[in-house]
């Protein structure tokens, strides 16, 4: 009886989960595909849709730099950048096993006169689990986990992973709006009357 009660409470949704949760209610949308997506617009009369483009393209050249981390489209005429990245390490959850979780994501960028959009995307996890040996590696959609799904299991683990994927996705977009407005580099370095 006393491990069915254990395993009842690894699937249930604790007080600490749903104030975490209860903290980014309305912060996330769930796209036409499935996908946890983030919209930002960032308005910068000042530059022009090629400035805007290189320093898109400099943040992902040196945010995106673990193999996992890759540009998968660089359209310049379109103006749009798209890189597949890793938040590695989000979670990591001890239950009878340890659960590490990993989060895959999409950034793009789009970039005109003096504006830019950034869409990103949570799309997948990859978790380890210690519960075989060797351990075991899978993926999930983000999409088909807790909270995207109310009735998701392990709502703890999956719950704290999301919460701390959404904490790492807005600071990607604030890392990406920076640099748009201030480059990548020191001024110093980006002047061409080098």
């Amino acid at each position: 009886m006393a491990l069915f009660t254990h395993i009842n409470e690894l699937n249930a949704q604790n007080r600490v989960v749903r104030d975490l949760l209860k903290s980014i209610e309305g912060q996330w949308q769930v796209d036409e595909n499935g996908n946890v997506t983030y919209e930002r617009v960032i308005e910068v009369p000042e530059l022009s849709k090629p400035e805007l483009f290189n320093r898109g393209l400099n943040y992902f050249t040196y945010g995106y730099t673990s193999g996992k981390s890759v540009i998968q489209t660089e359209d310049k005429e379109l103006g749009r950048i798209v890189g597949k990245g890793m938040y590695d390490d989000v979670h990591i959850g001890v239950t009878l096993v340890a659960n590490v979780f990993d989060c895959y994501h999409i950034a793009r960028l789009d970039v005109r006169e003096g504006r830019a959009r950034i869409l990103l995307s949570l799309t997948q996890y990859e978790w380890t689990s210690s519960s075989t040996y060797p351990p075991t590696v899978g993926l999930t959609d983000v999409s088909s986990t807790f909270p995207v799904i109310s009735d998701g299991r392990l709502k703890n683990q999956y719950g704290k992973a999301f919460y701390k994927s959404h904490q790492r996705a807005l600071a990607t977009l604030d890392a990406i709006e920076k640099a748009l407005r201030e480059g990548n580099t020191s001024t110093k370095f980006e002047n061409d009357d080098w």
